[in-house]
């Protein structure tokens, strides 16, 4: 079982490429957000709910292979948790994604990790430690690691290791309930091997971030890496398939 846990739609398309290459090497489910049509870092209720309406039609073209990951903006709290609701209850989606309209550590994300919680599907937040600053609201490594304590019951993905990987290790060493996807740069040599070597094989998980970075590439930082052949297996897509099984035995 192969599981890209983080790519991204062009409206209700899945890049042609991406397909093509998930199905060369085998990766049967792929988990899909939209970041809307146009970005919008601090995007209004109706851009989330046009976006998640695009993931749902991907899903519907690509049955069994599309899993869709929905996208709220916390700042509009009764609206994002509807959307969610909606999302998950009646579009049948598989996780909630977190983007950069407001920092981690938000009290206005927690009721939505504590739905997250309710419904035990994960939370794909994104992380990015960037020299020249960050976006006003956009999540540091170790603001993730505080959402995660807060919520010890939540399955929670830290999205490209924080971008700067060695900081965002060191960040969510002692959560265990922060997994961490692969996704970001693909010239990140010992990036796999230390987090799996830091926090365990179990929490670290294939991410390509398509169709920003080509999947095969980012493939390739995996099958690539000196991990146990157990090891490899568990990262590309053991440990996302015992996280989407939850749902389903709950």
């Amino acid at each position: 079982m192969v599981i890209d846990c983080h790519i991204h739609l062009n409206g209700a398309v899945v890049a042609p490429e991406v397909m093509r290459a998930a199905d060369r090497l085998g990766v049967q489910w792929l988990c899909a957000s939209s970041l809307g049509r146009v970005w919008q870092y601090e995007p209004a209720p109706e851009i989330c709910v046009e976006a998640n309406n695009d993931v749902a039609e991907a899903m519907r073209r690509h049955a069994g292979r599309i899993l869709g990951f929905c996208m709220v903006n916390p700042a509009y709290p009764e609206a994002a948790m509807d959307e969610f609701r909606r999302c998950i209850e009646q579009k049948g989606m598989s996780g909630l994604k977190l983007w950069v309209a407001v920092r981690a550590n938000d009290a206005r994300v927690f009721p939505l990790v504590e739905q997250a919680i309710a419904y035990r599907v994960p939370v794909l937040q994104h992380s990015w430690h960037k020299v020249a600053g960050n976006l006003p609201h956009e999540s540091e490594p170790e603001e993730v690691a505080e959402l995660a304590r807060r919520h010890p019951e939540a399955d929670i993905i830290m999205a490209h290791i924080a971008g700067e990987w060695r900081r965002g290790i060191h960040a969510v060493r002692d959560c265990p309930n922060l997994y961490v996807d692969t996704s970001g740069t693909i010239v990140d040599a010992g990036m796999v091997e230390t987090a799996v070597k830091k926090l365990g094989a179990r929490r670290v998980l294939f991410g390509s971030d398509a169709d920003g970075v080509d999947l095969a590439a980012a493939y390739g930082k995996i099958a690539g890496s000196e991990l146990s052949v157990a090891d490899k297996a568990r990262v590309l897509g053991l440990n996302m398939q015992m996280l989407l099984a939850k749902r389903e035995g709950g």
